[in-house]
């Protein structure tokens, strides 16, 4: 049986040993008063702490279940990707996914059921996160995930090798992947005189259609691989479009 992969555990204080037992069942609900506590909230917390740039709202889905990938370099990445969803599309809901650790400490599991968060065990095939991405993704809604299964703590270029998981979604839900791109200052002493906050750019790519994603009814691992580092090519795309002095 593969180890989970537990990574916060001795930094999070009053961490449960308690097992912990998400609702794998409940009902997917859109969540427009959630969205509208929220967004005041979002947009305080993301412009305090970055200096928000964003580009290619436009890309964003109207309407229909859809993955959106997305590289990862801060905490915050998911407030700051559903800030700027509801920004500009009001009517999108948003899932993500989240390290099982955190729903083992109270004050970062409520805020993260709160806004559309659910637990993954990294490291393992966890069929429970994934069914349920599924299911999202199949019932109309926006799923976000990390394809790197970790943050860039450098902040540097994504690799465009990542966690297959994120093309077994894809090929399970028939899903269309928005890839998205997050550009970040990577040190302090180059913030460059705007009151100690980083660049912060989100860009939105377009949409990869699933027929292009190159996967058949029962991919092998080979396919998997291949339309996984064609997402990641995608998101890289996007990044490259800045450059950060």
């Amino acid at each position: 049986m593969q180890e989970q992969i537990i990574t916060n555990k001795d930094r999070l204080k009053f961490y449960s040993e308690k097992e912990y037992n998400f609702n794998w069942d409940k009902p997917l609900k859109e969540k427009p008063l959630t969205y509208k506590i929220f967004y005041p909230i979002a947009k305080l917390v993301c412009n305090y702490k970055f200096d928000v740039e964003y580009h290619g709202t436009e890309n964003l889905p109207k309407n229909g279940g859809f993955m959106m990938a997305c590289n990862h370099v801060a905490g915050l990445d998911p407030i700051a990707i559903m800030y700027v969803t509801y920004r500009e599309h009001n009517a999108r809901t948003l899932f993500f996914m989240a390290k099982e650790e955190f729903f083992h400490v109270f004050y970062v599991k409520l805020p993260l059921l709160f806004f559309g968060g659910f637990p993954v065990k990294r490291g393992t095939s966890d069929r429970k996160s994934l069914d349920y991405s599924i299911r999202i993704i199949k019932e109309g809604f926006g799923l976000l995930v990390f394809p790197e299964g970790t943050r860039n703590k450098e902040r540097t270029r994504p690799s465009v090798d990542a966690k297959a998981g994120v093309a077994l979604i894809a090929r399970e839900a028939k899903a269309d992947v928005l890839p998205v791109s997050i550009h970040m200052e990577p040190r302090k002493e180059k913030y460059n005189g705007k009151g100690g906050k980083p660049k912060y750019i989100i860009r939105f790519g377009e949409v990869i259609k699933y027929e292009d994603l190159g996967l058949g009814d029962k991919p092998k691992s080979k396919e998997l691989k291949s339309a996984t580092k064609l997402i990641m090519e995608k998101i890289c795309e996007e990044w490259d479009k800045d450059v950060i002095e």
